[in-house]
């Protein structure tokens, strides 16, 4: 049942394509030829073309009138036309691998839909066929088996993928298969094995991503610079507003192609439009073109400047590896290790760039204009040797740390701390401890801190005020006995020792009576402090404080008390 519903979602998939090439063709004939043609000649037309995006070669012949109108020699002239509009692949391709994805939820079974769709696929690719057979090099049944690819693989790379993410019995088991295949073979890495391929085509989907955005932005720099060129071509066509609007859609098909031309444009191989061109970054050597306005934006050679265009995908390598290589299971591996996941990523970016250059090529006309395109081979090596290149400085740069190679250096650092201290302090011998916060703070630093250090620790004034005020109050003298408890004479003498006052002057001094309304003055240390203390603490509630004592001179001091100064 899994493969009955995917085969008749592959067929839906292929009546999207033809629909999307078969409309503009139902226009053309309409609006310009005025139903003029017979309809089986449209609808074949539209076959062929649907049949020319999934890499069926197809057979043209141009009657003389046409040639002659072509400035052609007036005679029937065949040829072949094999460059496929990538633009209506590409909605094959995101249909197979959205189907892939959904059929990877279905565990082992999703296998056999995966199979099933591209066996609808082909069915549907055999009806198509007989539609344009007129136009049509292969067979039905090779126009059949190609399409039944270029839907299948998709799809099974987006099944393996979902698979993987996943976890399926079926792939675990396999994966456990390979380890221990690879372990009797004596590989000591056998375990590490799921993981090391996780990162490497990470690196590598990223690479390739990276590289084809980059092209893309070549591709609209160069459209905007041959602007002018561009809409020149058009004018010279002379089409109506539909004509134009037909060779907008056909343009658009074949922008995923000059995605790729841009690519092998940057890595340095170019692409020929024709026997005998060449279109580098350092020279630009054309024939005569076919009229379309797009190739208004081919660019000219920058000669030697022309080693920038190399040098950035070296670059963006390197911006890849960087952003890629902080995970912590890139710098928890060995250097063995995260030099060969960068290399095996570039190579596998390169097979890829070398099977893309090669959808990307093609015949679009007669003689000389039976070779277009990028050389697959060359392009996809320099493809692989840039980006490795760059993968390879670029994790390099990931894996060193700025804290690790200060670790590793000698202790200059205190060393020069310690030597800065001695000269300013020659004459104390001060020992520092250093830890690893101090180690990074700089001479000028040290100063700093050792200065707001000894701020700190000066004494308070307010302290220093309060102290003497309480040894102005407690005016007492402890010079007559060792017990501070014993009976004590204060201003008045109380009821002290006689013979103590007489010590004290040379003679006794006078007696003076006693006030009996009066408050007996405090006769004992307790009673002093109890008196300070409450004077004391009168005095911290009071908002206007008038103290008889000499203010002493303000001293700087940081931080807030309370209360305030003054208050």
């Amino acid at each position: 049942m899994t493969a009955v519903i995917a085969a008749i979602e592959a067929c839906a998939a292929a009546a999207v394509g033809v629909a999307a090439v078969v409309v503009p063709a139902l226009l053309l004939w309409m609006v310009t030829f005025s139903l003029a043609a017979e309809p089986a000649t449209v609808f074949a037309g539209a076959a062929a073309g649907w049949a020319l995006a999934h890499f069926a070669p197809l057979s043209l012949v141009v009657p003389p009138e046409l040639a002659l109108s072509l400035g052609l020699p007036p005679e029937e002239l065949t040829f072949g036309l094999s460059l496929a509009p990538l633009g209506v692949t590409l909605i094959t391709v995101l249909l197979a691998l959205r189907a892939g994805d959904r059929l990877s939820a279905r565990g082992g079974a999703g296998a056999a839909g995966v199979l099933g769709g591209a066996l609808g696929f082909a069915g549907a690719a055999l009806v198509i066929a007989q539609f344009a057979a007129p136009f049509l090099s292969w067979p039905g049944a090779g126009v059949a088996a190609v399409a039944a690819l270029v839907y299948g693989v998709p799809a099974g790379l987006a099944f393996l993928v979902g698979a993987a993410r996943h976890e399926h019995p079926w792939w675990r088991a396999g994966v456990r298969l390979v380890q221990r295949g690879i372990a009797g073979l004596g590989f000591a890495g056998a375990a590490a094995l799921p993981a090391r391929a996780t990162e490497v085509c990470r690196l590598g989907a990223a690479s390739l991503a990276a590289l084809l955005g980059l092209a893309a932005l070549t591709v609209a720099i160069a459209l905007i610079v041959g602007y002018s060129g561009i809409v020149a071509l058009t004018q010279h066509l002379q089409l109506d507003p539909l004509g134009s609007a037909l060779l907008f859609l056909t343009q658009l098909a074949l922008l995923p192609v000059a995605v790729l031309w841009g690519l092998a444009w940057l890595l340095g191989s170019g692409f020929a439009v024709g026997a005998g061109s060449s279109v580098t970054p350092f020279e630009t050597l054309l024939g005569p073109l076919p009229a379309l306005p797009i190739f208004g934006a081919i660019p000219q050679g920058w000669g030697a400047f022309g080693a920038l265009a190399p040098t950035l995908v070296v670059l963006v390598g390197v911006g890849v590896a960087v952003l890629l290589g902080h995970r912590a299971e890139a710098r928890r591996a060995s250097w063995a290790v995260a030099v060969t996941v960068p290399v095996v990523a570039a190579i596998l970016v390169g097979l890829a760039v070398t099977a893309l250059s090669a959808l990307a090529t093609g015949a679009i006309g007669p003689d000389r204009l039976a070779v277009t395109g990028p050389n697959p081979w060359v392009t996809g090596g320099l493809a692989a040797a840039e980006l490795g290149l760059g993968l390879l400085i670029g994790t390099a740069a990931a894996r060193i740390d700025a804290r690790q190679w200060s670790a590793a250096l000698p202790d200059l650092v205190p060393e020069r701390v310690r030597e800065r201290l001695s000269a300013e302090q020659a004459d104390e011998q001060l020992t520092v401890p250093l830890d690893d916060a101090v180690q990074r703070l700089s001479a000028v630093e040290l100063d700093a801190a050792f200065a707001e250090a000894a701020e700190l620790a000066a004494p308070d004034p307010a302290d220093a005020r309060s102290t003497d005020d309480s040894d102005e109050l407690d005016g007492i003298d402890y010079s007559h006995g060792s017990d501070p408890d014993s009976v004590l004479d204060v201003e008045d003498g109380g009821d002290g020792d006689a013979e103590a006052g007489a010590n004290d002057t040379g003679a006794p001094e006078p007696e003076t009576p006693a006030d009996p309304e009066a408050d007996p003055a405090p006769n004992t240390l307790t009673d002093v402090d109890d008196a300070v203390s409450e004077s004391e603490a009168l005095r911290a509630y009071e908002w206007n404080d008038t103290v008889d004592l000499e203010p002493e001179a303000p001293q700087e001091r940081t931080g807030w008390r309370w209360p305030r100064p003054g208050r």
